[in-house]
């Protein structure tokens, strides 16, 4: 067998559960992401800008990709939270970025005021997307509900935007879409994938989960009505914290989904969604998991949730321990991807001088040696 149909047969079976639902076997071994050389998150943006952000990988450049805010906005909403202010780098190893230019604007873009927005909705929850489709990579963003009546970003508001990139996913010039113009505007609370047609958005109605709905490539773009929800909650500690009885008749913890989470085509051809939870009543991070769900009948029936961590006290940040306060380092802003020779999980965490810190952790597949990014260690 070839060396490289045997990485991609490994990376299959270490990122896709089957019909068992076991999760992925990430290792505990966390490395720090890293842009131009600085860890994101509160040691590139003190208030914690940074850990907004998403990656991907490219197979025809066999490159990472990184946007994400490089520095905070101290007068949020302002141009410092607008997408011309999202910086695009890129990896070969998915862990050391080295930015390019920030996004702009490109010829033939809706603008903001022809959907009722007074200024440029700001860039809250968003993941970088492939639409098989079009050919094209897209950046969904999730603006939340304006503290002001009425609404400054209009029809963005507690809504879904679609802005498009081109067939190069390190093109920095942007075609804006505009938002959802479909039943699900306003009823949703982040955009977690874009596959095969079906756009997976975390829904704030119903149970909670992630809702399918099929996506309609437009200038607006647009859905239909709701064709499906993945079920985040049961067989975990968490309820939905709007369902009957959570918190009472049903003792588990009354919770929500967090707004970034991600869903993927995975290499077997199956589907995934991992996620992270929030307390209803706080917003604080619930535990040190990450939580997965998949499906191997193209999304009609999804396995049980699932921790892809034994242990996520045992995790490390380049060798050392995270924050020992309690609480303090639960995982969030979950991210996974998958290249030709390993599956990342992109998460934020605190180590162990309190500061916020995404970092990756890998599957470590037998081919993995052969990037140098690994065993080895999580380098310089």
């Amino acid at each position: 067998m070839q060396p490289r149909r045997l990485c991609a047969l490994l990376v299959a079976a270490a990122c896709a559960s089957g019909a068992a639902a076991a999760p992925p076997a990430f290792r505990p071994s966390a490395c720090p992401v890293k842009l131009d050389g600085v860890r994101v998150g509160t040691d590139l943006t003190a208030g914690n800008s940074s850990l907004r952000n998403s990656i991907a990988y490219e197979p025809a450049t066999k490159t990472y990709h990184f946007w994400g805010f490089t520095a905070d906005d101290l007068n949020f909403p302002s141009l410092a939270s607008a997408l011309p202010s999202v910086v695009h780098a890129t990896a070969g190893d998915g862990l050391h970025f080295v930015s390019d230019a920030p996004l702009n604007y490109g010829i033939g873009a809706a603008h903001y005021t022809d959907y009722a927005a007074s200024l440029d909705p700001p860039l809250d929850f968003f993941r970088a997307v492939f639409d098989a489709a079009s050919g094209t990579w897209k950046l969904l963003n999730w603006s939340e509900n304006d503290q002001q009546s009425p609404s400054r970003w209009g029809l963005y508001n507690y809504n879904t935007s679609v802005n498009d990139l081109g067939a190069v996913a390190g093109n920095t010039s942007v075609v804006h879409q505009g938002p959802l113009n479909s039943p699900v505007a306003g009823n949703h609370v982040g955009a977690f994938g874009l596959v095969d047609g079906t756009i997976y958005l975390r829904v704030d109605t119903g149970g909670g989960g992630a809702g399918q709905f099929a996506y309609t490539d437009a200038i607006p773009p647009a859905t239909g009505a709701q064709l499906g929800e993945v079920d985040l909650y049961t067989g975990t500690p968490y309820c939905w914290f709007i369902a009957p009885g959570c918190g009472s008749s049903d003792p588990r913890t009354p919770a929500y989904v967090h707004n970034v989470g991600r869903t993927l085509r995975q290499a077997d051809g199956s589907l995934a969604t991992y996620y992270t939870f929030r307390d209803a009543a706080t917003s604080a991070r619930l535990d040190k998991q990450l939580w997965y769900v998949d499906s191997s009948d193209d999304g009609v029936s999804w396995s049980a949730p699932a921790g892809v961590f034994a242990d996520g006290n045992a995790i490390t940040i380049d060798g050392q321990p995270l924050d020992a306060a309690p609480g303090s380092a639960n995982f969030s802003s979950v991210e996974v991807v998958e290249s030709a020779s390993v599956c990342r999980a992109y998460f934020s965490t605190q180590d162990a001088n309190g500061h916020y810190v995404m970092v990756s952790a890998s599957t470590g597949s037998a081919c993995d040696a052969v990037f140098a990014d690994s065993f080895e260690g999580c380098g310089n």
